[in-house]
This record gives C-alpha cells, sequence and structure tokens, in this order.
C-alpha cells in the first residue's frame, strides 16, 4: 500500500511540473502571447523588386501564403535555422564585425520601374544565406529580414553589441538581429541565436529569441546611428511604392551628361551636356535628333535611354584612343560605313565580303546602274546586290569558280587588299615582299599584297607576319580603306 501511495505521489508530482502551455524560454513571450500579438498585424506584403530573389522567396514562402501571421512568420525564422550553416565562407576576413568584407556580388535583376524597397545589401546578402545556405549573424538577419517584409511586416536588420548566453560564458560580442515592427510595437527576432540554442539546427528550436519587446531586451545594445542610416534606406511596407522611371545617357568620347538617375514617373527631367568638342545634340535609340541645344527637358512617361554626340564623334562604343576613332568617323562622314546600330560601331565584328565591297563601292559613287553580276548567290533586290554588280562592271572581284559571291562570308586580308588594289589601279613593280609568312599569301593576291605596301595600305605585325589569311574586323577594313582613299585624294 505504501509503494503504490509512493508512485501516485510521484506521478502527481511529474504531472503537476509538466507545462500547460507550450512556451518559449528565454527573454521572448510565450508562444501563445506573440502568437496574438502578430495574428493582430495587418498584412502589406512586399515584393523586393529583385526578380531572382522575389522567385526564390516564393518557393519557401508560397506554401503558407493563405496561414495565419504566426505561422507564415515561424516558417521563415524555421527555414533560416534548418536551412543556413554558420560560415565566414563568403567573407574574406573570419572576424566580426567584418560585415563589410563580404565578397559575394550575385547578378540581380531589378525592376527598375520600381522604387527600391530594401538596399541591395541586405537583397545580396539574403540571395546568398537563401541559395547558398551560408552566413554569419547579419547574413540570418538580412534574410529574415526581408523574408518578413515579402510577408508583409515592417522588419530592419540592428547590429550592435550582445551579451551571449551562459554557455558562451555571458561575454559580449558584435552581433545582428532582426526588429520588427508589430502595430508600433518593436520586437527583437534572431534565428541566430536560435540556430546556436537548437545545436546548430539539428536539434528543436527553443525560441528563446523568437519575440523578445523591448524591455527584455537587456542582452542588445544598439549601433544607434548605424541602425537609423540603415533604417532609412528601408521603405515601409504601408508607404505608396513609386513607379520610377530610369533615365540612362550613353555619350560620344568628348561628352559628359548631368541629371540622369530614377525619377517618379511622369515628372520632369532635365539633361545637361558638358563637352568639349561641339554639341550635336540629343539621339533617341532610332539615331532621330530629340534636341540639338546642350540642355534637354523632358517628361519622363517611361524609362529613357538618350544618346548626347559631339561633332566628329559618331560613335559611342570608341574612345579617342582606338587606333581607328579617326578612320571610322571620317568613313561615316563621308556616308562610306554606317554602324551595326546608331552609333554603334562594333570594331570587332568580322567583315563580310557584301560588306567589304558595299564600302566600296559606296566611296567610288556606285549609281546602281551595272548590269547583273550573275552570281548564283546574289539575291535580287538585297541591299548588297547593286555593290556585287558595281564590283564584277569595274573589275573589282571575280567570285568564285562555281559562279558564287558568298556574300555573308567573312572576308580574309588578302581578299580585300585585292579588291582595293583593283579599284585603285595600283600598278607597282620591284616590290619585295619579306614576310615570315609569305608563303601563305594565295598567288592572286600576290601582286595586290606588295601594291598595298608600296602605297602603306598595310603594315606587317611585330613578329614580321602579314597573316594574309586572317579574317578582317570592321576597324581594320574601314582603316585600310580610308588609308587608300587617302592615298588617292593625295
Amino acid at each position: 500500500m505504501k509503494k503504490f501511495l509512493s508512485m501516485a505521489l510521484a506521478l502527481v508530482l511529474l504531472l503537476s511540473l509538466l507545462p500547460t502551455t507550450v512556451f518559449a524560454g528565454g527573454d521572448a513571450l510565450k508562444t501563445e502571447d506573440i502568437k496574438t500579438v502578430l495574428n493582430a498585424v495587418t498584412l502589406y506584403p512586399q515584393k523586393t523588386g529583385y526578380e531572382e530573389l522575389d522567385a526564390a522567396l516564393e518557393r519557401v514562402l508560397g506554401p503558407v501564403r493563405k496561414a495565419d501571421v504566426y505561422t507564415q512568420l515561424k516558417t521563415a525564422y524555421d527555414w533560416t535555422i534548418y536551412n543556413i550553416d554558420f560560415s565566414w565562407a563568403p567573407y574574406s576576413q573570419n572576424w566580426a564585425p567584418a560585415y563589410d568584407c563580404f565578397n559575394v556580388t550575385h547578378e540581380l535583376t531589378y525592376d527598375e520601374g520600381l522604387q527600391e524597397v530594401i538596399p541591395f545589401e541586405v537583397a545580396n546578402r539574403a540571395y546568398h544565406a537563401l541559395t547558398e545556405h551560408e552566413g554569419v549573424c547579419y547574413d540570418y538577419a538580412s534574410l529574415l529580414a526581408v523574408m518578413a517584409r515579402y510577408i508583409g511586416i515592417d522588419s530592419y536588420v540592428h547590429t550592435g553589441m550582445f551579451t551571449f548566453e551562459p554557455a558562451y560564458g555571458n561575454i559580449l560580442g558584435h552581433h545582428g538581429w532582426v526588429e520588427l515592427d508589430l502595430n508600433g510595437a518593436f520586437y527583437i527576432f534572431d534565428s541566430q541565436r536560435d540556430y546556436r540554442l537548437s545545436g546548430n539546427g539539428t536539434m528543436p528550436i527553443p525560441y528563446d529569441y523568437f519575440g523578445i519587446p523591448m524591455d527584455r531586451s537587456w542582452r542588445y545594445d544598439q549601433e544607434t546611428e548605424l541602425n537609423a542610416a540603415r533604417d532609412a534606406q528601408f521603405l515601409s511596407v504601408t508607404a505608396e511604392r513609386k513607379q520610377l522611371a530610369s533615365v540612362t545617357a550613353v555619350t560620344s568620347a568628348s561628352c559628359l551628361v548631368k541629371g540622369t538617375g530614377l525619377y517618379p514617373l511622369d515628372s520632369e527631367v532635365t539633361l545637361e551636356a558638358v563637352y568639349i568638342k561641339p554639341f550635336l545634340g540629343w539621339f533617341d535609340k532610332n539615331g532621330s535628333l530629340l534636341c540639338s541645344d546642350p540642355i534637354y527637358t523632358f517628361t519622363a512617361h517611361a524609362s529613357t535611354r538618350v544618346h548626347a554626340i559631339c561633332e566628329g564623334e559618331y560613335f559611342t562604343d570608341m574612345t579617342p584612343k582606338d587606333w581607328y576613332f579617326d578612320h571610322a568617323n571620317a568613313a561615316l562622314e563621308r556616308s562610306i560605313i554606317s554602324g551595326v546600330a546608331p552609333f554603334e560601331f562594333a570594331a570587332n565584328d568580322k567583315l563580310t565580303r557584301a560588306m567589304a565591297l558595299t564600302i566600296l563601292a559606296r566611296y567610288a559613287g556606285d549609281d546602281g546602274t551595272s548590269a547583273s553580276s550573275g552570281f548564283a548567290d546574289v539575291e535580287e533586290g538585297s541591299w548588297y546586290e547593286s555593290a556585287v554588280n558595281w564590283g564584277v562592271a569595274n573589275g573589282v572581284t571575280n567570285g568564285y569558280e562555281d559562279n558564287t559571291f558568298r556574300p555573308y562570308e567573312s572576308i580574309t586580308r588578302e581578299q580585300f587588299i585585292t579588291m582595293l588594289v583593283r579599284y585603285a589601279k595600283v600598278d607597282v613593280e620591284g616590290v619585295e615582299l619579306t614576310y615570315a609568312d609569305l608563303d601563305d599569301i594565295s598567288g592572286y593576291a600576290l601582286d595586290a599584297m606588295r601594291a598595298a605596301q608600296a602605297i602603306c595600305l598595310i603594315e606587317g605585325y611585330e613578329d614580321n607576319t602579314v597573316r594574309p589569311q586572317n579574317l578582317l574586323t570592321r576597324a581594320e577594313g574601314v582603316t585600310v580603306l580610308m588609308r587608300l582613299i587617302n592615298w588617292l585624294e593625295r
């Protein structure tokens, strides 16, 4: 009987020790209390605007989108604990507070039509933690803050000194955490510390840091000024997000533009050109003149890209330091060449046979009256047909033995040199070529290459080669043509 009574008393004592409500320990509110606080919050879901980050967030939080606020935030909190390993791997230094030593930058695509709601630094760290599953306390905080905003709660990344738990010696150390604005009252959510207390995410989460009110935040000593500056970079989830227009300018070499950037949609924008050479004007992407005055004012109804061009500088993808700069611009002024797109020369693109013959025909004044070349692969009515007809009529090109011209085939150095020399009717005797790769010159091109050297159309390379079979670039082709023109006109 005594044994039975002893067992019964022990059972009663054991039952009395079991909590009737499961709640978090530490400084956080009890589970039921923080659940009540969270579920009283009105959500204003806020996408980041970074396409890749928003897609990754939706994969994690999308399945609980219709759940209550508590469940949504707990899902985000738990995810950071069970899926991120504490690691200094993305940093160049492994000590705190080396947060500025984060050395991984992800190429995130931002919708420039939207006002930015979080700083790129936070977005970049959040995306790294979300996809690479690593980071330090600052990165846990960045991701949780972004997740909370995606759910619809104002959140901020804060840093400062932290008093660690007794198991860690109650020492002070630099730390990063999240603070949420829950109906005007701030609460700390620190998943990195619960990660540590759950055996680095290998055991149940104690939730000691899931919802700490400010009157219990004795462990946290904020860097007030630094946090205030960072907070100012976040747009509240309740704020109206402005539609923005991105205004950019591409300039020629002697021009700078003031006033570019992001502007509220439908607002007035004023751009000012600062130039060295005479200013030609502002042009749109199609090459149409918008304004010839150095100060250009317009309304940004959409994202706008303009070209600011100075006289003698018609291509924005080259500088005066490029060896072909003067030749390309001079050729455009004479309507011998055009860009691959307005203001784009594409110097390193290969020159096709059709392109090469067309620029020569333009200089020669082809009037389009030459008889048909008869080549089987020259399309009637094509942009290059007249130039090919002119080339055959004037003995500039003979095509190939199979009665083709091969217009879209890249042209070699010796082929173009031969066309130019035939056109100019250069006849030079006694010139000897001494290039190391002389044997690479085709028999039909040998005399033309001699003539080209005599009138300085070509120069050998530093290794004493002429590389006759190399495919010609647009820069090389225009340069050689302009040399011939200068020689002819002298």
